[in-house]
C-alpha cells in the first residue's frame, strides 16, 4: 500500500466526543511522552471520563492537530467522520435529569437505587433500571406505588412506549425494570410475569470472512492492535471480556485465560496454538503490569478504542463493511459452526447461559472442549 500512514510508527485516532456539555475532538494514542507533550503544547486537556486528550471541536483546532502531529504520527480520522459523538457515561445523579419526581417518588427512587447497588448489579444495569423506574414514578406522581394496579402499568407502557414510538429494545428495558422493581419491592401486588416483553425482530448477525479478518490483521503494523483483533476473533470474546483481562487471569503454562463475562460470570477459555506465540511476544514487548491491554494512563483499554482500531484496520484492508468488535465474536462462532463444531460446545466457548441463545437443537458431540481448535489457526498471516 502506498498511503501515507506507512511512514509512521505512531497513530493518533481522532474521535468526536460530547464532553462537559460541548462538542470535542478526542485524540487517542498509545502511551507516548512525545505525543503527550504535543497535546499539551496545543492546549489540549485530558479527560479521565473518556481516557483521552481533547480540544474543542472546530475547524481551527482540527488544522492545529494536523500541524502539531505532522511528521510525528499518522492522524486517523476514520472514527471521527464515521461515528456519532461519544457521550459521557451517565452517572446515577443524572439518571432523572429532566424528570420531575415528587417527594414520595424521589424517596422510592433512592431506595430502589440503594437496593440495586446493595445487590451488586452491574453499573450499566443500575443506570438502565433506575432511569426506567424514575420515568415510571414521574408518570404516577401523587399515586401510592404499592396501590398501582396491573392495568395501570399496561396503560403506562401503552402511552409511554407506543405513543412515543420507542424502539423494541427500549420497551424491553422498561418491562425488565418493572418486573424487577415489583418482584423485589411489591411482588404481592403485581403479577410480574404478565408484563410481556415485546416480540423480538429476527436479525442475522453480521460476520466477516476468514480472508477479511486475515487482511485486517496483516495490514495492522501495531502489535497491540494486532493482538486485540487476534484474541477477540481467535477466542470469541466480548469486547468487555477482552479489555477486562488481567495478567493474573493468564496461565500460559496451561494455555488458558479466565475471562469475566456478563453478569459477573467467569469462564476459562483456551489460547489457540496460533495465538500463544503472539501473546508471549506481546507480553515481552509491552510488559503490562495489571491489565493485559492498558490505556495510555494505566487502567483497562477502552471499548471505544477497540472499535476505532477495528475500523482503522478495515479501512487499511479495503473492507467497505461497517465493522465493529462484536462482528469478530459472531465470526468466531459462525466459522466454528461451519467447520462442524457442535452447537453445544459453541455455547460453552461463548459463555452463553441459555442454550436458546445459540439455538441448540442437535445432539451433543463427544468431542472435548480442550480438543477444539480455533478458526484463528487457519489464517494465513
Amino acid at each position: 500500500m502506498s498511503s501515507g500512514w506507512t511512514k509512521y510508527r505512531k497513530t493518533v485516532i481522532l474521535e468526536r466526543l460530547l464532553h462537559r456539555g460541548g462538542q470535542r475532538i478526542g485524540m487517542r494514542f498509545e502511551p507516548d511522552e512525545e505525543l503527550k507533550q504535543c497535546c499539551k503544547e496545543m492546549g489540549a486537556s485530558y479527560t479521565k471520563t473518556h481516557r483521552c486528550w481533547y480540544v474543542d471541536n472546530h475547524r481551527e483546532n482540527m488544522k492545529k492537530i494536523f500541524a502539531t502531529f505532522r511528521g510525528k504520527a499518522w492522524v486517523d480520522q476514520t472514527a471521527f467522520f464515521g461515528e456519532k459523538p461519544k457521550k459521557e457515561p451517565v452517572e446515577e445523579k443524572r439518571a432523572t435529569a429532566g424528570i420531575v419526581l415528587d417527594a414520595a417518588g424521589r424517596a422510592e427512587y433512592e431506595r430502589y437505587c440503594t437496593y440495586l447497588k446493595a445487590k451488586g448489579m452491574a453499573e450499566s444495569s443500575v443506570r438502565t433500571y433506575a432511569n426506567c423506574i424514575s420515568v415510571f414514578l414521574a408518570y404516577f406522581a401523587g399515586r401510592d406505588v404499592a396501590g398501582i394496579r396491573q392495568e395501570d402499568i399496561d396503560q403506562f407502557l401503552s402511552e409511554h412506549i407506543y405513543t412515543q414510538g420507542l424502539a423494541r429494545s427500549t420497551h424491553a428495558q422498561y418491562v425488565a425494570a418493572l418486573r424487577h422493581f415489583y418482584r423485589n419491592r411489591y411482588g404481592k401486588h403485581i403479577a410480574v410475569e404478565q408484563l410481556a416483553y415485546p416480540k423480538k425482530g429476527k436479525k442475522l448477525p453480521k460476520v466477516l470472512a476468514k480472508e477479511e479478518i486475515a487482511l485486517m490483521i496483516k495490514h495492522t503494523p501495531n502489535l497491540k492492535h494486532r493482538m486485540l483483533m487476534a484474541m477477540q476473533y481467535g477466542m470469541g470474546l466480548r469486547v468487555g471480556e477482552l479489555v477486562g483481562i488481567r495478567m493474573r487471569d493468564i496461565d500460559l503454562g496451561r494455555g488458558t485465560i479466565v475471562v469475566h463475562g456478563k453478569g459477573f460470570k467467569s469462564r476459562r477459555v483456551f489460547i489457540s496454538r496460533g495465538i500463544a506465540p503472539m501473546l508471549q511476544t506481546y507480553i515481552d514487548q509491552y510488559q503490562p503490569k495489571d491489565y493485559l491491554y492498558e490505556g495510555q494512563n494505566g487502567g483497562a483499554y477502552s471499548d471505544t478504542s477497540v472499535n476505532a482500531v477495528l475500523k482503522q484496520a478495515a479501512r487499511r484492508a479495503g473492507i467497505t463493511k461497517s465493522v465493529h468488535s462484536h462482528m469478530l465474536r459472531h465470526s468466531y462462532a459462525t466459522h466454528l459452526l461451519e467447520s462442524g463444531t457442535d452447537l453445544r460446545y459453541i455455547q460453552e466457548l461463548l459463555g452463553h447461559s441459555s442454550s436458546k441463545t445459540t439455538e441448540i437443537y442437535t445432539f451433543v458431540s463427544t468431542k472435548k472442549l480442550g480438543d477444539i481448535g480455533s478458526p484463528f489457526d487457519d489464517l494465513d498471516i
